[in-house]
């Protein structure tokens, strides 16, 4: 299931009502400590190899039911892929949630209409020139590695005021950040885990 950016309050009914139910709950420490604290459940912690746990999750016999919980929307660039394709569609519920950039984009008041949605995670031959020139409009999902720095690095330079950048971090988190920022700057913003990229090539 979709847990949206992270902030309980922006779990779904559904969402909530789902992990009510679980026998299991599978997912990030994060999100186990601050969505699924309910005393009597067992709690797997997704880290290392995924796929591990998936197994240990198909060798349980005992007709558990089982949930997991996956930041954002389950679909969207998430482990959700995998989950559905491990253990068949016919027996998954997929449930939606509030995706980060979807969040970022109320906090700003802006539409997200017309802007391509990649994520960096894990990426290794990226080739963001052409990313760019291909698209006015960008919402880039980083990682520690694939962070703004990186991003300026990749293009090397970029006419000053020819496109305008916002980093969003932490959403719906504390410590919460959403700042517009220069393309000379972006290598001096801090390395978040959790963080997108916005980008909108001149007045588009």
């Amino acid at each position: 299931m979709g847990c949206g950016p992270g902030s309980p309050d922006l779990l779904t009914l559904r969402a909530r009502d789902a992990i009510e139910r679980a026998d299991v709950v599978v997912g990030s420490r994060r999100l186990l400590d601050t969505l699924a604290a309910k005393r009597g459940v067992r709690h797997l912690v997704l880290e290392g190899d995924y796929r591990e746990i998936l197994e240990e999750v198909a060798r349980l016999e005992d007709g558990s039911v089982v949930a997991f919980l996956v930041s954002g929307d389950p679909l969207l660039y998430s482990l959700g892929e995998l989950i559905v394709k491990k253990f068949g569609r016919e027996n998954c519920e997929v449930i939606p949630g509030v995706s980060s950039f979807q969040y970022a984009f109320c906090m700003l008041g802006e539409s997200w209409r017309g802007y391509r949605v990649l994520s960096l995670h894990g990426s290794e031959d990226v080739d963001l020139r052409r990313i760019f020139e291909e698209n006015a409009r960008l919402i880039l999902f980083l990682d520690p590695e694939h962070n703004p720095g990186y991003i300026k690095r990749s293009m090397g330079f970029l006419p000053e005021g020819e496109y305008t950048f916002y980093v969003a971090s932490n959403l719906s988190m504390p410590g919460e950040r959403i700042i517009r920022i220069s393309f000379d700057d972006l290598d001096s913003i801090p390395t978040e885990s959790l963080s997108i990229l916005i980008v909108r090539k001149g007045g588009a």
